[in-house]
């Protein structure tokens, strides 16, 4: 069972694609835990293409060679990262030299101890090797891949943000919509700076933004305490109790 909303911006024309499953994760054989993996969202930026969708899903492994794909860290990504394809930048002005997938995600389970129902939260953010390329004139360009690093970097600082959000609010038993409505706020608020990003820098042609952008994002990251490896957990409230919420 899964849900997926996928949300592009290309040429100017936007699509809303909105399937919606019921969601009623089984628990293992094995344990009273069960283990449902959001992620939301998944931003895919190139020249000419901004694409970024929210996807809900406990099968999205299969679609993605994951032994290539590698979480962020702070030493950036390198050519090996990429998929190298035949040359097609001297074919169009504006032709895509390099696209970036990654794949910030929250893994969300739900355990039961001393007869409460606990909820545990973690994220990560990969690079998605299999939806990632770079044109083979470009591996050796260095402003390009910096540039794609941009879009990673930025990734991560709304995974930081994200996370943040998440650990402050008060869930309810109503965890799963609650979880989706803060995604959904930080997604519009990312794809919005994503876009803002592509349009300054002119895709990483203009220097000097681009070393301004860089610096900001250097900045942003270093405000924001890393969520690797963290897990946070949480008491849900019986569910006969009241559906409210709120922030800490």
């Amino acid at each position: 069972m899964h849900v997926l909303i996928i949300m592009s911006n290309h040429h100017y024309i936007q699509r809303i694609l909105l399937l919606l499953i019921g969601i009623n994760p089984l628990p293992r054989r094995d344990s009273k835990k069960s283990t449902l993996q959001f992620l939301p969202p998944k931003w895919i930026v190139a020249s000419t293409l901004v694409f970024f969708s929210i996807i809900v899903s406990p099968l999205w492994g299969q679609f993605s060679d994951l032994s290539k794909d590698v979480q962020w860290t702070p030493e950036g990504l390198s050519f090996e990262n990429f998929r190298v394809v035949q040359p097609a930048r001297k074919t169009a002005k504006l032709s895509v030299g390099a696209v970036t997938s990654s794949r910030p995600g929250v893994e969300v389970s739900v355990r039961q101890q001393d007869l409460q129902s606990i909820l545990d939260i973690k994220m990560s953010n990969r690079f998605n090797y299999n939806k990632s390329w770079i044109s083979a004139d470009a591996v050796n360009d260095t402003a390009l891949l910096q540039h794609e690093q941009g879009h990673f970097d930025l990734n991560e600082i709304y995974t930081r943000k994200t996370f943040e959000q998440l650990r402050k609010f008060h869930f309810t038993t109503n965890f799963k919509n609650e979880i989706a409505q803060i995604m959904g706020a930080m997604n519009s608020e990312l794809t919005k700076v994503q876009q803002n990003y592509e349009r300054e820098t002119v895709h990483g042609l203009m220097a000097q933004n681009q070393q301004s952008w860089n610096s900001r994002i250097r900045t942003t990251l270093e405000s924001l305490p890393p969520y690797e490896g963290q897990t946070f957990s949480q008491t849900l409230p019986p569910a006969d109790s009241s559906t409210k919420t709120q922030f800490q």
